[in-house]
């Protein structure tokens, strides 16, 4: 009685597939009927035993269920995943079935509903499946008709026997079975409805060792699970590596919600498909959201915590709900992709902040939206439809609100109370502070540099001065500019007179979105550099490759030792794109091979105090006219690149100012 009870309280709780009027007006409805499930076909269907699926049997064109103890009611550790109706296809057109079609079927399911009320529930795919392999009544006969039901039990599938056990190997026919589970779902809950979420990852093939996290609240469903879809059909090529599920506190009372600890926040690796599609419906079991806030920020939290290592953040968001921990954005400190689900009047400037706050992007339906710092004009940023503009607290609000939209209510938790970023940066405190701000006052200078690699001499000379760049990134997570950090510290340990120009080594990439992941590889090529404190650099075999690496920066920006040569100076004529040089340490005349690094990629020259531009110095060269940089002149010499006027300047210690390659270096050595 107590079972029956709470097998009812779970029925109404939950979202109905199935309408009452509907199932007891079959013929009436019947179109509208079938749509409620997904039509496959089979040749025969296979009843042999399965772990994780019970086999009820009707008859041919019977409803009754003949084996009823097959099934318990409603547990609790048990979460449903699908329901098959089996029927057979004969004849080959519905309108020659001698058994009234919609009636048989409204019947059976209202005998399993007796058996189970829990089952008539829209989070789970429901399937039609016709076995085609009759060509007679009489072959019809002996086929089966009934029902199955897929599930799995939660403490299975939370403590696995080995946890540890790598995911099975999927072949073509297994990534096929996967997807169409998921396109199943999808049409479970009213369809695809548009295709943002897939287009968008579909769009960016870039986006490797993702992060995905998506709200998994019941009108989520269909746009989360497009991630999923897209993933499995994508398999060998697809960049999500992780999944993270919220479901805003797994039906916890709204009035028990605290922020940042509100829970309902679930992890599932990518390369598992069969276990990531259980989570998802877990997720579903566990809760459907509540009150239309939702805890988005604790479970980007929870995720970058879980998952350290990944280069690019997703969050797939309902535009229509608020974040009630929008305060504690502060804690994120990574760039934040935003796929905006259901923007038809407009986006929630809640995610407008969260990708402006975070540095990140937008993705609707229409259009993408990077760098939203630069679009700003006069304090107002138009999107779509609305104006936002910045209020006091330096937070995107809209301009002329509409009278009707659900997230108008928003604003009563869009606070940051304020955002306070800390100006330090460890890795520079360990190292001894800042003694030269070259680096830091250039990019101050320069917020206007966009979609930007920066390569940084990362020997320890150089620790506190190539880290003012990964400091500044810290501190202006609104409009920086920079994408890629390339770090490059000559060569890990290799002993100098094994050092071949182009092949000395030691440079290492990461992307600037997760700075928990950048502030582990300073530490990281700093202990692969040691003690070692090499005089020359290979800072333009670092430069090449990072142009090579990362062709889709328009800025590259090389940070570089005045004090120190480039023993692969001559590799110049490879450096195929502009390059800003960034000189720092300069305690006397400039290194010329800085100078012609500027001046023979195209790019410009810049110090504590002083920019040059391209312009300046291929003005000059065409006038006949010297370089003259604090009271220093330059010329040009027999190969067309700037030295030292003064021959003095051209001594023994000073940098070598050609590309051509020397007799002992020709033969290898």
């Amino acid at each position: 009685m107590i079972m029956l009870l709470l097998s009812r309280v779970l029925a109404f709780s939950q979202s109905e597939k199935f309408d009452r009027d509907i199932l007891e007006n079959p013929k009436k409805y019947g179109e509208q009927f079938e749509r409620l499930f997904n039509l496959n076909e089979v040749g025969t269907y296979d009843t042999s035993y399965v772990k994780g699926r019970v086999i009820l049997e009707n008859g041919y064109t019977r409803f009754k269920i003949k084996n009823k103890s097959a099934w318990k009611p409603y547990r609790e550790n048990i979460v449903v995943t699908q329901i098959d109706v089996i029927y057979t296809k004969y004849p080959r057109n519905k309108e020659f079935w001698r058994t009234n079609y919609y009636e048989l079927l409204a019947n059976r399911i209202k005998e399993l509903f007796k058996l189970d009320s829990s089952l008539n529930s829209s989070d789970f795919e429901w399937n039609i499946i016709l076995q085609t392999d009759c060509n007679n009544e009489a072959q019809t006969k002996k086929m089966f008709h009934g029902i199955c039901i897929h599930y799995f039990e939660i403490e299975e599938f939370e403590n696995p026997i080995r946890s540890t056990e790598a995911p099975p190997e999927l072949d073509s026919v297994d990534l096929s079975k996967y997807s169409l589970k998921v396109q199943n779902f999808i049409r479970s809950q009213g369809g695809i409805g548009d295709s943002l979420v897939f287009s968008t990852f579909e769009n960016h093939p870039e986006w490797k060792k993702a992060l995905v996290v998506m709200d998994w609240t019941g009108s989520m469903y269909r746009f989360g699970a497009q991630a999923i879809l897209w993933h499995s059909l994508n398999f060998k090529t697809s960049g999500i590596q992780n999944f993270v599920f919220f479901n805003d506190g797994d039906g916890m009372p709204d009035e028990q919600k605290e922020i940042g600890k509100t829970g309902g926040v679930y992890f599932a690796h990518a390369n598992n498909i069969d276990r990531l599609i259980k989570t998802f419906y877990l997720v579903g079991k566990r809760g459907k959201g509540g009150d239309e806030e939702e805890n988005d920020v604790e479970a980007l939290i929870k995720g970058m915590n879980r998952f350290e290592d990944f280069d690019e953040l997703i969050l797939i968001a309902d535009n229509n709900s608020c974040m009630r921990d929008f305060r504690l954005i502060a804690n994120i400190g990574v760039k934040v992709n935003v796929i905006v689900c259901g923007t038809k009047y407009g986006i929630n400037p809640q995610y407008v902040n969260l990708a402006y706050l975070t540095g990140g992007s937008i993705h609707t339906i229409e259009e993408e939206i990077k760098h939203l710092s630069t679009k700003i004009k006069k304090n107002d940023l138009q999107l779509k439809q609305l104006t936002y503009e910045l209020d006091k607290e330096n937070l995107f609000v809209i301009k002329s609100p509409p009278k009707r939209v659900r997230f108008s209510e928003c604003d009563k938790f869009t606070t940051l109370k304020p955002l306070v970023i800390d100006p330090h940066l460890d890795f520079i405190e360990k190292h001894g502070g800042v003694s030269d701000s070259t680096v830091y006052t250039v990019l101050n200078r320069h917020p206007l540099w966009m979609d930007a690699a920066v390569v940084m001499d990362w020997r320890p000379d150089m620790y506190t001065q190539s880290a003012q760049a990964i400091l500044w990134y810290k501190m202006h997570p609104r409009n920086s500019g920079i994408d890629y950090f390339i770090f490059s510290n000559d060569g890990n340990r290799l002993l100098e007179r094994k050092k071949k120009v182009g092949k000395t080594g030691g440079v290492y990439f990461v992307k600037s979105n997760n700075s928990r992941r950048v502030l582990k590889q300073c530490e990281y090529v700093a202990k692969k550099t040691g003690d070692n404190k090499p005089v020359n650099n290979s800072m333009m075999e670092a430069s090449i490759r990072a142009i090579q690496k990362y062709s889709n920066a328009k800025d590259i920006i090389v940070i570089v030792d005045n004090n120190s040569c480039m023993r692969d100076f001559r590799l110049l004529k490879y450096l195929d794109k502009p390059v800003k040089v960034i000189v720092s340490n300069i305690s006397g005349p400039i290194n010329p091979q800085y100078i012609n690094m500027a001046y023979k990629s195209g790019g410009s020259l810049h110090t504590i105090n002083d920019d040059y531009y391209n312009y300046v110095f291929t003005s000059l060269v065409e006038s006949g006219q010297d370089l003259e940089i604090n009271g220093v002149k330059y010329s040009l010499n027999s190969e067309g690149l700037y030295d030292f006027k003064d021959q003095k300047l051209r001594g023994k210690k000073a940098c070598k100012v050609s590309t051509k390659i020397g007799f002992i270096e020709s033969l290898g050595f």
